[in-house]
């Protein structure tokens, strides 16, 4: 009877162990993300409330004045309004060509390969070297686009060709694993679920539509905010690009804060900013975790 007790308990403690061993996996990530990324964004929201040095010594209280001088900058509410501009260019651009290539390859054949690699191919490149790349491509009436295009058009030296080839380079470099995430997801879906729709004689747009599609909203909902993501938090590609002319017409806001917090040394800015974005990064991940146990 002794033996059989000490089994059960063996095996209750082989078992909590066993549930509690993902989490041992976890906690090097855990402990690393603590470190450099929530301890950072937790003591730099606390200080924007505070008047801080160059040098990064509290100097006293300050409450929401830095808030105040923050959104009295033109400068700053001129990056927000170049920030949604581009989020209104970028977010449904990109949406709409990853899965429209996503579609059309979503069957697999001998030859898929082929189009696969494509697709997936400028992920295995730098941001920065597509970034120079880009601006090689774009500058001047010139440039290799123009010369492919017949037109004169300056690109990056003009207000609207520089959003423009901003957002053409977005595309291009968050296109490779959205795709492969809607294609993927495409191909996840129960075969059976499309055998008993064409069974019931929908075909072509309609089974795309009133099928397929459904099945992979939770995923294309997720792209649609990685790119969201990313068009909040673009400032390499326009640091290289553009350096955020002409005119400004390309400083968005980590633009912005690129060029304050690390150019100037502006403690007040750079907190605040880091707060705004951390605030929105919250408010954006409560959305897309509510539209997911809502379905």
């Amino acid at each position: 009877m002794n033996d059989i007790c000490v089994f059960i308990k063996l095996s209750d403690v082989k078992l909590n162990l066993h549930r509690y061993r993902a989490y041992l996996y976890l906690a090097p990530a855990i402990v690393l993300a603590a470190l450099f990324c929530w301890y950072p964004a937790v003591k730099g929201f606390i200080e924007s409330f505070f008047t801080v040095s160059h040098s990064g010594t509290v100097q006293g209280f300050a409450g929401l004045s830095n808030y105040r001088t923050l959104f009295s900058d033109k400068a700053f509410l001129n990056s927000v309004s170049n920030t949604l501009r581009f989020i209104v260019l970028f977010v449904p651009a990109n949406t709409f060509l990853t899965l429209l290539a996503a579609s059309l390859t979503r069957r697999k054949s001998r030859f898929s390969f082929i189009p696969e690699y494509i697709f997936f191919v400028p992920v295995a490149v730098s941001l920065s070297a597509y970034s120079l790349l880009f601006r090689e491509l774009f500058r001047g009436k010139a440039s290799v686009i123009n010369r492919i295009l017949g037109t004169d058009f300056l690109w990056i030296n003009d207000k609207s060709g520089a959003m423009a080839t901003l957002v053409i380079l977005g595309i291009f470099l968050d296109f490779g694993l959205d795709y492969i995430l809607l294609m993927s997801a495409f191909r996840g879906i129960d075969k059976n679920i499309i055998e008993a729709a064409r069974m019931d004689g929908a075909g072509g747009w309609r089974l795309f539509f009133q099928v397929e599609l459904p099945q992979i909203r939770g995923t294309v909902l997720a792209t649609v905010f990685l790119a969201l993501k990313d068009a909040i938090l673009i400032s390499a590609p326009i640091i290289i690009l553009t350096e955020g002319g002409p005119y400004r017409s390309t400083e968005t806001i980590m633009f912005y804060y690129y060029t304050e917090a690390f150019r100037s040394g502006n403690r007040a800015v750079q907190n605040s900013m880091a707060a705004l974005v951390l605030t929105i990064a919250a408010v954006a991940f409560a959305i897309y975790s509510l539209r997911r146990k809502s379905r």
